[in-house]
């Protein structure tokens, strides 16, 4: 009998897709996508990007799945009441799932979930990329005892998608045992094989931006919101004052106009601001980048790294960046303390400055590519197919 594993999340995101297509297509299983709301299918606004949203590409082709009635006032997936799917436990049991993988836990329809199954005799397997280095209320730190001492009633296990997500689950009393490793994923296969129309386009956008052909290029991808944290790269990078350097920055958000403002103060640097990129258009940024740099203050993980490290490029992130622990190392990075403007204009000199840095920057770069080929979907397919097997009841 083949294993039934059922995912159950909150709307469909571009970044699972992959992950679905390729569990529809491991032999010896069935699997299905259970949605709280269509949420993200027909474009909706996005507070963070401050625009309409209509991802180009398909996020309902290749696995089967299905959309639960969702009986919340206010629908949201913002907001914990905004999910309520009370016949969840029904449909899984109509399906007869073997399995159930819970994505995350800030939905009222997260907690239906775990109650209905464990009535149901159904095993649950939680995943999310939370960790512990962010700061957190009493408040929030009571609700997660609560929440905690439930779900060591409720799963199965749990899964991480890396070091610090471990660490956080087993904070949770989960018995190491019980968690099982999935490593976060983005598409390495459409990053890589777009790799040489990205360098293409990458050269173009350097003629478009008025950047020298043998300028370095320092790139920032994302929301342009608080928590990224763009304003403290940007007076790095203004402090380093680096001779054939330029920065360009991709993304929308509210921060844009006081970001532009910021940057005007550094007349003689090249700080480039490129608007909102969708996702067959963002490879060509990382492939017009010498170093990535994600500075956030709070990042549960950060699949622009990921996605970065798959054009072959040089990152530096944050310590508040989850996946820091394990995609950065020496040979391929730098980490600094979060919101630091000195230490990032210190890593910045160390990475750009001097001669034959570009040459040592595409060195780090394949090892980005070398790292991460090794970190992909077909990796986190294969964890949660063994997590489901070791936890399910014959």
């Amino acid at each position: 009998m083949p294993l039934r594993i059922a995912y159950v999340t909150s709307h469909p995101i571009q970044y699972q897709v992959p992950l679905f297509r390729a569990l529809a297509r491991t032999a010896g299983v069935d699997f299905k996508v259970f949605f709280g709301t269509d949420w993200g299918v027909s474009g909706q606004f996005d507070p963070g990007f401050g625009r309409r949203i209509t991802w180009d590409i398909p996020l309902l082709e290749g696995y089967a799945h299905s959309f639960i009635r969702n009986v919340a006032r206010r629908p949201s997936v913002a907001r914990f009441s905004g999910l309520v799917n009370p016949t969840i436990g029904l449909e899984l049991k109509r399906w007869q799932a073997d399995v159930v993988v819970q994505h995350g836990y800030a939905h009222a329809t997260s907690w239906l979930t775990m109650v209905q199954c464990r009535v149901l005799g159904i095993p649950v397997l939680l995943s999310g990329d939370s960790h512990l280095l962010a700061h957190r209320s009493t408040r929030s730190r009571l609700g997660r005892f609560v929440a905690a001492a439930m779900m060591r009633r409720l799963l199965a296990g749990a899964v991480a998608i890396g070091t610090l997500n471990r660490e956080y689950w087993l904070s949770f009393g989960i018995p190491g045992e019980r968690i099982y490793f999935a490593p976060y994923w983005v598409d390495n296969e459409f990053f890589q094989s777009r790799a040489a129309s990205a360098r293409q386009r990458a050269q173009q956008w350097r003629r478009e931006l008025a950047i020298d052909e043998d300028a370095k290029v320092v790139v920032f991808a994302g929301k342009l919101i608080p928590v990224k944290d763009c304003a403290t790269l940007i007076k790095a990078f203004g402090a380093a004052a680096l001779p054939n350097t330029a920065l360009v920055i991709v993304g929308e958000g509210e921060l844009r106009q006081s970001l532009e403002i910021q940057a005007a103060r550094f007349p003689g640097l090249a700080i480039k601001f490129v608007g909102f990129l969708n996702q067959t258009e963002i490879p060509a940024a990382y492939a017009l980048a010498d170093v990535f740099v994600l500075p956030s203050v709070r990042e549960s993980w950060g699949l622009v790294v990921n996605e970065a490290m798959n054009l072959a490029t040089a990152v530096i992130v944050s310590d508040q960046v989850g996946c820091a622990p394990d995609l950065v190392a020496a040979d391929n990075g730098w980490v600094f303390p979060a919101g630091d403007v000195c230490a990032l204009t210190r890593v910045l000199e160390v990475a750009l400055a001097g001669v034959g840095a570009k040459q040592r920057l595409a060195r780090m770069g394949e090892s980005s590519l070398a790292r991460i080929s090794h970190w992909g979907v077909a990796e986190a397919a294969a964890g949660i197919v063994a997590a489901a097997e070791a936890v399910r009841r014959v």
